[in-house]
């Protein structure tokens, strides 16, 4: 089993290239070089990220993936928060690493029993949404084609 260790911020920030690709999310800390190419929505994306918090990236794309299934056995360790001062404030270089807030939609996301992040519900039967390309949707469709 491997040993998680505590990782300061200025050893995430040495590792920020797609060749040696570091990232902190949600307070773990991950090496996601092997999975930079496989990611779906290319490289690219990451780039800002890499040797930084990529948790509001994250958030924006991904909140209901469960992160220790698609990544989770390329963690090192957790961020070390010991760079905060006493007084609740940071030193330069963590204060450096903190990513730039965005925009995320207001409220925690709703999670199932066990914990895991759910998709936005689905809209009641019979209520549908106008088609982008003019054409009617499979359901009625399949309505005209019974009747």
């Amino acid at each position: 089993r491997r040993v998680l260790r505590p990782i300061r911020p200025e050893e995430i920030a040495q590792h920020a290239t797609v060749h040696d690709a570091w990232i902190s999310l949600h307070g773990k800390v991950y090496n996601i070089t092997p999975y930079l190419h496989y990611h779906p929505g290319g490289v690219d994306i990451f780039k800002p990220c890499l040797g930084g918090d990529a948790s509001a990236l994250f958030d924006k794309y991904h909140r209901w993936v469960n992160t220790q299934g698609l990544v989770g056995v390329l963690q090192l360790g957790y961020l070390d928060e010991s760079s905060k001062k006493g007084d609740g404030g940071m030193d330069a270089a963590a204060a450096a690493f903190v990513a730039p807030p965005t925009k995320v939609a207001p409220g925690p996301p709703q999670t199932d029993a066990d914990g895991f992040a759910m998709p936005a519900p689905r809209p009641p039967k019979g209520v549908g949404m106008p088609s982008l390309l003019g054409k009617k949707d499979e359901e009625e469709e399949e309505e005209d084609l019974l009747s």
